[in-house]
């Protein structure tokens, strides 16, 4: 077995990323008040993903999100001509008095062959670190589906059941071409044994339903999963019984294109749901998106009609800005006729958080928080609200000559009518940013960032913007 690597201490950052590569796919696990966050590390040696060197599950292990221990590769990777060329996603859980991995052992080489190129896979340990494979416990994909895709499985807990459920997405062997995805049901007493249990969603709507995760508030269940498209987003449905039906609420996202593949861990009763931030292609705004980044953890939030939202996270935030070095701020931006704008912060650093609230008059057109603006060339980012469209969006700003930011699917759906009041957070962590709006999350990444300035406008109305607070962020000593 290879040896894990020496463990590193990971740098104390808000969106966090291995020193030698970049993170995809988390999967969380909690216990006795710590984060096990693996992950599959793509050192791009010599392309990203899919076109580099082959990766297994490595670790971070932390308290808060933002530092602690980098294992390296934990879960290791197979022969390059075997069945675990890759390891892809899985889940992880502790039961029994160990660890449970379930995981995907992939190699596409198999994909003209008779042999399946992704297999269900168990391991175990003691302590989350070193682990031991159980190939005889091996699973491929049932009679009815493709055999080349039977990934990211997820195993949960129903006590109602009094058994363990295994999801694992796959295709039907026939139908629409493109649109077999589908998510299939296992069931097991003892995590060793699992038996076919049922489709449990076909939606007919995706090539394939990846990183599926399963969970419970209250009285609803909510069934998680990554689309495999261009749109590139983790949705969720929704059902009071884990059976389903699985009902689509009306906005059904976490956050924008730019948070992937996420899974969700109860801390303590609280729901955290972890994704990642991708990375551009050829470090540009302009380049398509490219596997892998920052993981970004938001908390899940239930709302009244059991809907979902997200907040940020208390574990992440807390300790980790200064105390503002001047009291909060009010500013009324006001024009009827064109655009009006005030600088609130002349040089921000590369680190840090605005808080503040907002309330919009009758018909105002737009408004915006802009970050990384230089008002000299006149540019920098922008989260632009429109009130009109119920909608905040990324964007770079003037978008001239157009355009200046690939920015499809970086905007989410925000009521804003008028005289309601609305909490905003922005987090920024260099090149990576989030916005919160009430419990809307939007996250994107900025490669150039022109200046330091961060500003607000208002274009063809009024916004009453109070409790304005920018704190830079906590430099921790060695």
């Amino acid at each position: 077995m290879t040896d894990i690597l020496e463990p590193t201490t990971a740098a104390d950052v808000l969106f966090y990323r291995p020193e030698d590569g970049w993170l995809g796919d988390p999967m969380p696990c909690y216990h006795d008040g710590r984060f096990y966050v693996y992950y599959q590390c793509d050192r791009r040696d010599p392309a990203p993903y899919p076109n580099g060197a082959p990766f297994g599950w490595s670790l971070f292990l932390t308290d808060d999100l933002r530092s602690g221990v980098d294992f390296g590769e934990v879960l290791h990777k197979g022969d390059p001509d075997g069945a675990e060329r890759f390891l892809f996603a899985g889940s992880v859980i502790h039961a029994e008095g160990s660890f449970w991995a379930f995981y995907t052992g992939a190699n596409r080489a198999f994909d003209d062959t008779e042999a399946p190129a992704e297999t269900f896979r168990i391991a175990t340990s003691p302590d989350g670190i070193e682990w031991t494979k159980h190939r005889e416990l091996t699973m491929h994909s049932p009679d009815g589906f493709e055999k080349n895709y039977f990934r990211d499985p997820v195993v949960v807990f129903d006590p109602d059941l009094g058994a363990y459920r295994l999801l694992v997405a796959g295709r039907h062997d026939s139908g629409p071409r493109v649109r077999r995805g589908c998510l299939l049901e296992y069931r097991s007493t003892d995590l060793r044994t699992w038996s076919f249990e049922k489709v449990l969603w076909s939606p007919h709507t995706h090539h394939l339903l990846q990183m599926p995760d399963l969970f419970r508030i209250g009285d609803w269940w909510y069934l998680l999963y990554s689309e495999y498209d261009d749109q590139r987003r983790t949705r969720y449905r929704m059902s009071r019984s884990a059976d389903g039906p699985w009902i689509a609420p009306q906005d059904d996202c976490f956050d924008g294109r730019a948070f992937y593949a996420a899974r969700t861990v109860d801390v303590d009763g609280r729901r955290v749901i972890f994704g990642w931030n991708p990375t551009r292609a050829h470090g540009d705004d302009l380049d398509p998106w490219v596997w892998g980044g920052n993981l970004v953890a938001h908390d899940v939030v239930q709302r009244p009609d059991g809907t979902l939202g997200v907040r940020p996270n208390p574990e992440l935030l807390d300790g980790a800005f200064e105390a503002p070095d001047a009291e909060p701020r009010s500013l009324v931006l006001s024009r009827d006729d064109g655009y009006a704008e005030e600088i609130v912060v002349a040089e921000s650093s590369t680190r840090f958080r605005v808080d503040f609230t907002m309330e919009f008059v009758d018909d105002t057109f737009e408004f915006g928080l802009k970050l990384y603006e230089n008002s000299d060339a006149d540019q920098g980012y922008v989260y632009l609200f429109s009130p009109g469209e119920h909608r905040v969006r990324f964007d770079m700003m003037p978008n001239y000559p157009w355009f200046q930011l690939q920015n499809v699917g970086l905007s989410r759906p925000v009521a804003q009518p008028a005289g309601s009041v609305h909490e905003v957070t922005l987090i920024v962590d260099d090149d990576v940013c989030v916005l919160y709006v009430d419990d809307i999350a939007l996250s994107s990444r900025m490669t150039r960032r022109p200046g330091q300035e961060v500003k607000l406008y208002v274009n063809g109305g009024m916004v009453d913007v109070r409790d304005l607070v920018y704190r830079d962020r906590t430099i921790r000593a060695d």
